[in-house]
């Protein structure tokens, strides 16, 4: 029997995120036991092999190690250290906190598994779910460095790349807001200036070519507007409320650690606005036509069915 199947972990949040990092541990060999307040979700992973849990406080009674991939800093708080949560389970050693929820609520989270004798790691995901289907998901973790190598077998079975990049939970959360802020913000400038473009008479599809081959290409031109707009996919597998809440926590920390910000504010009025206007629950690449001034029902006729 390997090491990785003698081991058995705990997922809870099986969402856009949760649900491919969990396949990817019981591809890695781990014996998982999963929980997610959506049935269909865990159905998924009990048929790939996973044991469901129907509570949190049982997940922490099942596993030594349990990650967690969740929504909210306040759904995240609740699963740790609330009445039915994690904490109060008899098994649980280790922490594993995958979701972006800032330096705050880590801290919370930090000392309230702390008092517990249960470790924290404080682990992000980058990458979304097209980098997970793409093999290029990127983790990086704040922790005492014997606690990130008791978990590194696991962290490495469910992630591409993989860093260790500080000693205190709730680093690796900055660093997370700081790539998630980047993402966002190059992302709709890129749609600003595509559509500038085209409404000066050029195509879109010249006006990113010529983008990549120059210095204003990013991520956001050279896959996101080129895969989901020049294709008409729009579905990069997230929603634009979660990109929202990202940039709206990003302001938060920079404000807290007394950073200049002034680009990063422009950045979260535009996501809350595409929020407020209704695009919160479509694919976080409709930024593109909320910046060109049409309505979600509007946006979602560009869709090409597959």
């Amino acid at each position: 029997m390997s090491a990785a199947s003698s081991t058995r972990l705990g997922m809870i949040g099986l969402g856009d995120m949760g649900r491919p990092l969990a396949l990817r541990l019981l591809k890695a060999g781990f014996s998982l036991v999963v929980h997610d307040t959506n049935p269909d979700a865990v159905s998924t992973l009990v048929q790939a092999g996973a044991t469901s849990a129907t509570s949190a406080y049982e997940i922490g009674c099942s596993a030594e190690t349990v990650f967690a991939c969740l929504p909210s800093p306040a759904v995240s708080e609740l699963v740790a250290l609330g009445e039915n949560g994690v904490a109060r389970g008899n098994a649980v050693r280790r922490y594993v906190e995958m979701s972006t929820i800032g330096q705050d609520s880590m801290a919370k989270i930090h000392a309230g598994l702390a008092a517990h004798s249960i470790s924290l790691l404080d682990a992000p995901v980058s990458g979304g779910p097209t980098g997970e289907r793409a093999g290029r998901l990127t983790c990086f973790v704040a922790t005492p460095r014997e606690v990130f190598d008791t978990a590194e077998p696991a962290l490495r079975g469910m992630s591409d790349k993989l860093f260790h990049v500080g000693e205190t939970p709730g680093q690796a959360q900055v660093l997370k807001l700081a790539n998630n802020m980047l993402n966002a913000a190059n992302l709709a400038l890129a749609a600003e200036m595509v559509l500038m473009a085209r409404r000066a008479g050029i195509d879109e599809a010249m006006a990113l070519e010529v983008i990549n081959a120059s210095t204003g290409r990013s991520r956001a031109t050279e896959e996101t507007l080129k895969n989901q707009m020049l294709t008409r996919a729009f579905h990069t597998g997230a929603r634009l409320d979660i990109l929202c809440k990202d940039t709206m926590l990003a302001v938060e920390q920079a404000e807290s650690l007394g950073v200049e910000h002034s680009v990063a504010l422009a950045a979260r009025t535009l996501w809350q606005a595409a929020q407020a206007a209704g695009y919160g629950p479509l694919d976080l690449s409709h930024i593109y036509h909320f910046i060109a001034g049409e309505k979600p029902e509007a946006a979602l006729a560009h869709v090409k069915t597959p």
